[in-house]
């Protein structure tokens, strides 16, 4: 299947403002929060299969767009404690998994940063002419450290230019959901 263009336009409904809705239908609160944590309602974790729709159904919608996740919820079960706490909830994740992927980054960036002096210095032996000898094992561990800073070199690049990019990907969709409104519905 060819993903078209405004596929968005056509999965999902707008409200007034025209903000992109993510429909979530709620048989009963708990079914945000994950099975295997046995913590107290207050204390648990998001659950992923959540967690995974609403990314996916973000991924849907370009980063332009603003988004609203709808909880519909029957009206007799209404909680508007419950309704709090499953905000608070996701409003702790979202900034747990913020911090998460900045740190990550930067552990990248660092590593970058390592990966390009141990290059540089693999380099400089190499070409400052430590290695000169007719001997077979010389010029074998002179190859070996040739290949050794082309490595070297080319993780700082993957690093800095193609990891670090998706997760300054992942920064801008975490941020996305932290701006973006959770609200409430009866059905």
């Amino acid at each position: 299947m060819i993903f078209k263009r405004n596929f968005h336009k056509l999965t999902y409904n707008r409200d007034a403002d025209g903000t992109f809705k993510i429909p979530v239908a709620l048989r009963k609160y708990e079914d945000i929060y994950s099975d295997w944590d046995p913590s107290p309602f207050k204390r648990r974790d998001i659950e992923e299969d959540f967690l995974e729709y609403i990314w996916d159904s973000a991924l849907d919608i370009p980063l332009r767009e603003k988004i609203l996740v709808v909880f519909r919820v029957k009206s007799e079960l209404r909680d508007d404690k419950k309704e709090e706490q499953v905000l608070k909830a996701i409003e702790n994740h979202f900034n747990y998994a913020y911090k998460k992927s900045k740190r990550a980054y930067f552990e990248e960036q660092k590593e970058s940063l390592i990966y390009f002096v141990i290059g540089i210095i693999l380099g400089i032996l190499v070409y400052s002419d430590i290695f000169y000898a007719v001997n077979i094992w010389t010029k074998v561990l002179e190859e070996g450290v040739m290949i050794g800073t082309w490595v070297f070199f080319w993780e700082a690049f993957y690093n800095l230019f193609i990891q670090s990019r998706s997760l300054k990907y992942e920064q801008k969709m975490i941020k996305r959901f932290l701006k973006t409104d959770f609200i409430f519905e009866s059905i």
